[in-house]
């Protein structure tokens, strides 16, 4: 195999690497699909030299920008911490929920799997903030899913975004308490809704869709839902589906009196749930949209590896994942891609957050983004 020599500044720094790269003697230093995340770690690699194979006719070329859906979602939240912080005194209110609504819609049509990914991997954030903005995200990924069209997922949105404005404080607390509820809490969480649309009407808001979407968020199809115990017939399709969303996303949450759950796990509840509480198509919708190993997701390996989930794969059970904590628990400087279908990779059990303990660095560059 003949050898051309490359420069250091030439390797693609915290993205998945186009090719192999070897040193003088044809030793192989890199693996194509491998992530190099420093140039310090080049530094180690480079007093042997760095060479690519002489067939490939140019060098590996610089990322190529392209539009990240990551720009759009990292800023969010502080984009709704002063939505929520200003609402009452913003005389455009509706309309600035519409420009987050809009920036996920865009967000979600870049990358789909990117966009999963950030509801399992966004960090610092607050719950009352983060979690609106999580159901949002599949909100729009089910509702695109099922056609909708985008002036109505728009609206869904808003909804999704808006849906919990009446119970910042107490559910912030509620988050963080250990306890189950009193009686107070609990009859401030039942009127959450009801209250929400009011503050809605107050600030301008008169898309019926919206409001009715918010009113009826947390009805449930056997009736066992709040404000007003309303069965199937009565709940619009808005409310059914933020309901599916809004579940799952708090499933996959920690909060201080129970722990996440697994991907897996939630989308098993979930399932348990369709057609009884939640609604059979959008549930199951849901269910295909985000995936049994949904991007963002940590698996363990069969040799003992801990992986994040980036993109399905060749199969469902086979999705595309970077190894970056070795069998010892120690971190991997260089990200390696494993394939799935061999046993030795084969994913073993789902873990949540809360199990692992390195942190996974340059999130965006696995999807392929700066």
């Amino acid at each position: 195999m003949e050898l051309q020599v490359i420069r250091h500044d030439q390797v693609p720094l915290g993205k998945p690497l186009p090719c192999n790269i070897y040193d003088r003697d044809g030793n192989l230093l890199l693996k194509a699909g491998e992530v190099v995340n420093s140039s310090r770690q080049l530094d180690e690699l480079r007093d042997n030299g760095l060479f690519i194979p002489k067939r490939d006719k140019t060098a590996p070329p610089p990322p190529v920008i392209k539009e990240s859906p990551f720009a759009l979602l990292d800023p969010m939240p502080a984009q709704v911490e002063r939505l929520y912080g200003r609402m009452s005194v913003d005389p455009d209110f509706a309309g600035r929920v519409g420009a987050i609504s809009k920036n996920i819609q865009k967000a979600c049509e870049l990358d789909r799997e990117a966009c999963v990914s950030w509801i399992f991997l966004a960090s610092d954030m607050r719950y009352v903030i983060g979690h609106p903005i999580h159901t949002a995200i599949l909100c729009e990924l089910v509702a695109t899913q099922l056609e909708w069209p985008a002036e109505e997922r728009l609206v869904l949105l808003n909804a999704a975004l808006t849906m919990n404005i009446a119970q910042l404080l107490i559910q912030e607390k509620l988050h963080r308490q250990t306890q189950r509820l009193d009686p107070p809490q609990r009859a401030q969480v039942n009127e959450h809704c009801a209250q929400a649309v009011e503050m809605l009407q107050k600030y301008q808001v008169t898309d019926a869709l919206w409001l009715n979407a918010v009113l009826q968020h947390h009805e449930r199809l056997d009736g066992s839902g709040y404000p007003g115990a309303v069965g199937v017939e009565a709940i619009s399709r808005e409310a059914r589906l933020i309901a599916v969303a809004d579940v799952y996303a708090a499933l996959v949450t920690e909060h201080a009196h129970r722990r996440a759950f697994a991907a897996n796990a939630a989308l098993k509840e979930i399932y348990l749930l369709r057609g009884k509480q939640l609604d059979s198509q959008m549930s199951e919708t849901l269910i295909k949209v985000v995936g049994v190993f949904p991007p963002g997701s940590y698996v363990r390996l069969e040799n003992g590896e801990i992986a994040v989930v980036t993109r399905s794969g060749p199969a469902p059970t086979a999705p595309i994942v970077y190894s970056f904590v070795n069998p010892r628990g120690q971190a991997i400087n260089v990200y390696s891609k494993r394939e799935c279908t061999h046993p030795q990779f084969a994913i073993k059990e789902v873990l949540t957050k809360a199990k692992v303990d390195v942190v996974l660095n340059n999130k965006a560059a696995l999807w392929g983004y700066k």
